[in-house]
């Protein structure tokens, strides 16, 4: 009975797929597998009613046939309905069917050779089941059965992983169908079932139900229906209309100017006629409008503008998608122009604020040792000792002059003095912090301000200036080069209120410290 039931859903809804024929490509090999499981439930009853021994072994040698029709035909059928077609060449369907018809060979001459099966013996039971003693050709046969039906559903589990939910659907229930025999089949061979009973041809039945709800239920030969205008046909932008499958439905001549087509490619998945759009559709939500803009180069390089509008069934299915191309070269040209045009700007800003900077730092730092100049000095530390007022602060300040500096220029050179002005103004970095203020302040003459710094603080600083700097030795030409400093300290605004006469106290107090015998530090004389 279920056997019957089997063959008139499978009929069924190979007659209704026979109707919808002109629409899709697919239908055609999905009749044939429809009628072939008719035929293998139909084959599978007679087995089921014979009692005969022998009548049971011809209608089972018919079943194998039936069953390598049925894979066959649906992994052709799993090809159509993934758009493979390219797949389908002659040379590949003549592959296709080599195998099938080797094992329907192979089970009809059995009596030969035994490699399908080894005996026959009659059901413990009493019925008129015979229980088939399966021998290493049966399972090379259900090999072949497994390898075509896993080839094929790995296709339609691709397509079940789209994005669209009528897509998802179909491929659902596809796969749905094909897991019933599968399973039927796996429970037989595991000897699983009762004994003797091959539960294959029934859960065919189940198969016959899912395709008639996917047929009939989710439309899976339907396209999507949408009418031509003459506006369309004339209008300046680009207008693709797709199916639920991504495929090219309708084109007007503007979107095949614009995408470089020469055909119209109805019918033909929009991934092989613009392989990189296929990531953009799989991008945009399917039920939000979507727009980005893409480049195309077909010879002219042309900027466009492209709106994906999803098409609705009046169930809120997705049943298509609408693509929009607006060129917009010209826009692109002139915003790229004015970037480069802004990036110039940008650059040439850019560079005036580092020159700017650079003469910032000519102005004010010493091009030879890096400290600040004279200039610097005279501008800045005013302002300290104004502030210094405000805060009831004392300003220490100390002038020291290399001693002898003449006498290394004209015996090694200014080169070699270079070195030692140097030398001495690494030692004023060294002693200085970011609060102090070291200039070189003339020739070999420098000056340290110091915030915040009473006078025996600063005369402890300029002393250890001055016993670095002796220390120091010079390599120059083959000869040793070292030489003292002498300095003068004062505090504001115990020895000056103003900088000019802080300045004066201290090269006073710089003076005593020359005659005095050099190489040494003098604080300005208490009045």
């Amino acid at each position: 009975m279920i056997l019957s039931v089997t063959a008139v859903i499978s009929a069924t809804v190979a007659y209704a797929a026979w109707q919808r024929r002109s629409r899709c490509s697919a239908s055609k090999p999905f009749i044939a597998m429809m009628l072939a499981i008719a035929g293998y439930a139909t084959v599978a009853a007679m087995e089921a009613s014979a009692t005969l021994l022998r009548d049971k072994i011809f209608w089972s040698k018919l079943e194998y046939v039936g069953s390598g029709t049925v894979i066959t035909f649906f992994l052709i059928f799993a090809m159509h309905f993934t758009n493979k077609l390219h797949w389908l060449t002659i040379s590949n369907l003549a592959k296709l069917w080599v195998i099938p018809i080797f094992n329907m060979a192979l089970v009809a001459t059995n009596e030969w050779h035994g490699l399908v099966w080894s005996g026959f013996l009659p059901d413990p039971q009493g019925t008129n089941f015979v229980i088939y003693q399966h021998n290493v050709g049966f399972f090379w046969v259900m090999g072949c059965v497994y390898t075509y039906t896993l080839i094929g559903t790995l296709m339609l589990v691709q397509k079940a992983l789209l994005p669209s939910a009528l897509y998802r659907r179909q491929s659902s229930m596809t796969l749905a169908a094909v897991v019933c025999p599968l399973l039927g089949a796996t429970l037989y061979m595991l000897r699983l079932t009762p004994v003797g009973l091959n539960v294959t041809p029934m859960s065919f039945m189940l198969t016959g139900v899912c395709f008639f709800v996917s047929v009939f239920r989710f439309r899976m030969f339907d396209l999507v229906p949408v009418a031509r205008e003459t506006l369309i046909e004339r209008m300046s932008d680009g207008v693709i209309v797709l199916d639920a499958q991504n495929r090219i439905i309708d084109m007007n001549p503007a979107a095949r100017y614009l995408i470089g087509a020469k055909h119209q490619h109805i019918g033909q998945p929009l991934a092989e006629v613009l392989g990189k759009w296929s990531d953009i559709i799989k991008s945009y939500h399917p039920h939000e409008s979507f727009k980005t803009e893409i480049v195309m180069d077909s010879g002219t390089v042309m900027y466009l503008e492209l709106l994906i509008t999803p098409l609705h069934s009046d169930r809120q299915q997705l049943t298509g998608r609408l693509l929009v191309l607006h060129d917009i070269t010209q826009r692109y040209q002139a915003e790229l122009e004015l970037r480069q045009a802004n990036q110039r700007l940008q650059k040439q800003v850019l560079e005036i604020q580092t020159l700017q900077a650079q003469l910032r730092e000519q102005a004010t730092k010493d091009g030879l040792t890096g400290l600040f100049n004279r200039r610097y000095f005279d501008e800045v530390f005013p302002k300290r000792l104004l502030q210094a007022t405000q805060n009831a602060a004392p300003v220490a300040l100390m002038i020291m002059d290399i001693d002898y500096f003449k006498h290394i220029n004209d015996t090694f050179g200014h080169q070699a003095g270079d070195m030692v002005i140097q030398g001495f103004a690494e030692i004023l970095h060294k002693y200085s912090n970011s609060q102090d203020m070291a200039c070189r302040y003339g020739g070999e003459e420098f000056v340290l301000a110091l915030p915040g710094v009473e006078l025996e603080k600063a005369v402890e600083r300029a002393e250890q200036i001055r016993s670095s700097f002796e220390m120091m030795r010079w390599e120059f030409a083959g000869k040793e080069i070292s030489t003292t400093v002498s300095g003068g300290v004062g505090v504001f605004p115990k020895h000056g209120n103003t900088k000019d006469e802080l300045l004066s106290a201290v090269d006073m107090a710089l003076y005593a410290a020359k005659l005095d015998g050099r190489n040494c530090i003098k604080c300005v004389a208490s009045n």
